[in-house]
């Protein structure tokens, strides 16, 4: 037999409170019998120290024997071995010994393998037979006494060996409730990531047909638009960046279709994405933007970097929409056990405690909403530090280790609050 266990619990035969009340009143029963029969005990006292004893005995090797959940370990060994020897003693000095064998036959099925539970069981029961024999009783006794012990071995090997089947078979089927919990966790696994494939699918469509064939469009007329101005006209400081938001869109449309990174990912780590992005955010719009790094600078996942990016991206953008900022600094922090990205703005700034909610029917305001459950899908943190015209600060707080990026889901991209 082997360790399987109930997910919801050990079997009756490992629960030990049970056996140790069990066992416990058989043998303060069978002391008492020593003192209630003394024509059967010529040594009361002996004997009762000598059945005391097998409880020590018990409540460390015979538990760790129990607990281990296999046959013949050495504990069990170790603790039938001792107990049968001061059960057999007692036996010689107390006859009313012999009770004690009611808790020791059922221990000897709880750890041993069947075969050497029989023997067992048979030696708890024929010793107190040779123990009878130093009295000087009537054959006739000695005769009903031994045909007690040949039918109570009897009796404990048929019902020992019907309870190792029903052990076995619980045991057995405690292999399949687990292995049918496991199959119905993987079907549920499969079920889920076959949605989610399907629903990837028919977003990834309608980005193709919508989101990527109007970024082309406007790219399209946007390079038009640049071919017919002259090379000297103000209006190409307006138009150049345009055309390269454009493209970068474009290019970002065209990465979720094909499941790839964001495009600023495949070339450059995060901390450079985000100094490019920091970078391009000043030349766009002539806001002072500073890029800084703190701590040693290492490795994150790919779902990290992503969280981190659009994190970046959504904060630029709502200072560009809404801020009228002077300044901007962005700061990635590297701690022991996290990254912490940070962006500041000298701008109007809100009240957090009432920002609007995101709404269904436009797309509106699902900026920060999809920058909250980006982070705490990899056990992040999102906060938010504003007041009207004191300017905005958000932190993006992400743990190392963070869970599967195969659960990072990319909500759109919004605007503040």
């Amino acid at each position: 037999m082997d360790a399987a266990m109930d997910a919801d619990g050990p079997h009756a035969w490992q629960r030990l409170p049970v056996w140790d009340a069990y066992t416990l009143v058989v043998l303060a029963g069978t002391i008492t019998l020593t003192f209630v029969m003394p024509a059967a005990s010529d040594h009361p006292f002996a004997a009762s120290v000598l059945l005391s004893a097998i409880v020590p005995l018990y409540l460390t090797l015979g538990h760790r024997a129990v607990r281990a959940g296999v046959d013949d370990t050495r504990h069990a060994y170790g603790y039938l071995g001792g107990a049968l020897a001061l059960f057999g003693t007692a036996s010689f000095v107390a006859g009313t010994s012999w009770y004690a064998a009611f808790a020791l036959v059922p221990h000897c099925f709880q750890m041993l393998s069947l075969r050497r539970a029989c023997t067992a069981a048979m030696v708890a029961n024929m010793v107190p037979l040779a123990a009878l024999l130093r009295y000087r009783h009537e054959s006739s006794v000695i005769v009903i006494m031994a045909a007690i012990g040949v039918l109570g071995t009897i009796s404990a090997v048929f019902f020992g060996s019907w309870i190792d089947r029903i052990i076995t078979e619980s045991r057995e089927r405690a292999r399949l409730i687990e292995r049918l919990r496991s199959s119905q966790a993987e079907v549920a696994r499969l079920s889920h990531a076959a949605g989610a494939a399907a629903e990837r699918e028919r977003l990834t469509t309608e980005i193709h047909d919508t989101l990527a064939q109007g970024f082309l469009t406007i790219l399209t007329l946007l390079q038009a638009a640049e071919r017919r101005l002259p090379p000297d006209d103000p209006m190409r400081a307006a138009v150049e960046p345009a055309i390269r938001t454009a493209r970068d869109n474009l290019a970002e449309a065209r990465a979720l279709i094909a499941a790839r990174p964001p495009v600023a990912l495949d070339a450059a780590p995060v901390a450079e994405a985000l100094r490019r992005l920091t970078a391009t955010f000043g030349e766009e719009t002539r806001v002072d933007a500073t890029y800084r790094i703190e701590g040693e600078p290492r490795p994150l996942s790919p779902a990290a970097d992503v969280v981190l990016l659009r994190a970046a991206q959504e904060a630029l953008a709502n200072v560009r929409r809404h801020a009228c900022a002077r300044a901007v600094t962005v700061r990635l922090a590297f701690d022991e056990a996290a990254a912490r990205l940070t962006v500041t703005d000298d701008g109007v700034g809100f009240d957090p405690d009432h920002v609007v909610q995101p709404d269904l029917g436009t797309g509106e305001h699902f900026g920060l909403a999809g920058l909250h459950r980006r982070a705490e899908t990899l056990g992040g943190t999102v906060s938010i530090r504003s007041a009207p015209g004191e300017g905005t600060t958000l932190t993006v707080l992400l743990p190392d280790e963070p869970v599967d990026p195969a659960h990072l889901r990319e909500p759109a991209a919004g605007t503040r609050g």
